[in-house]
Order: structure tokens, then sequence, then C-alpha cells
């Protein structure tokens, strides 16, 4: 997986970028592990599924992420009582047209991939 952590100027931070098909994954590493303690508690649960294929399972915010042998999974629910309106009217103002999905964003990536993701990330925090 190419990613890219690069300097937001208007948020004042930093973010790791990605292709669209890892935005979920991108996402939820420059918003919610801001802190070493959080981190580390990713490295390891990473660590554990691919030593011990142990599952582990983080809920942060709308992001539900899955670590497990296979690699990990990072879900982002979308509210879509917000968002179902003007979606519908981007494409038709007939609900029959258009059904709103409740499931979210996903996006999947290898454990090796993560975790070297997650440990450049961790370097910039510092």
């Amino acid at each position: 997986m190419d990613y890219e952590i690069a300097f937001d100027q208007e948020e004042s931070s930093y973010k790791v970028q990605t292709d669209y098909q890892f935005s979920a994954i991108a996402e939820w590493v420059s918003v919610y592990l801001k802190d070493v303690e959080t981190v580390q508690k990713v490295l390891v649960a990473a660590r554990l599924a691919e030593a011990d294929k142990e599952v582990t399972e983080f809920n942060h915010g709308p992001f539900k992420v899955i670590f497990s042998e296979e690699g990990t999974l990072v879900s982002r629910q979308v509210d879509m009582q917000s968002a179902e309106e003007e979606i519908k009217a981007m494409f038709d103002s007939q609900d029959s047209f258009y059904r709103a999905s409740t499931d979210g964003i996903q996006a999947e990536c290898g454990l090796e991939d993560l975790i070297k993701m997650v440990e450049s990330w961790y370097e910039v925090l510092q």
C-alpha cells in the first residue's frame, strides 16, 4: 500500500494520505492515533494478530478496526441522517430511485503494510 504523511496547512496538522481504496485507514490513523499510548496499543494488536493469530477489535468514534491474521479491516460508519437528503437530491428526488446504504466505508490492508504505516506515523508524532 502506498501512502504519504504530509502536513495539512488548512488544519495545521500532519495527515496520512493514501489512494481512495485505503482512505478509511488513512483517516483513522490521522484522526485517532494521536497519542503514543494508542499507537502502541495498535502496534501490539497488529503484532499479536500476525504472530499469535489473535483477533483484536477497536472502536474509535465512527471507526471499527479489526486485526486478524488475514489483515486489518477498518470500517467507517456514515451518519446517513445528515447525508441522506443531500444524496437523494444529487440523483433524483424520488425515494424509490435511490436507497441510502448504512454500510459505511471499508478498507482492508495487510498487517505488514499497516505496521509500516503506523511506525512511520509514530515517528512523525515524536
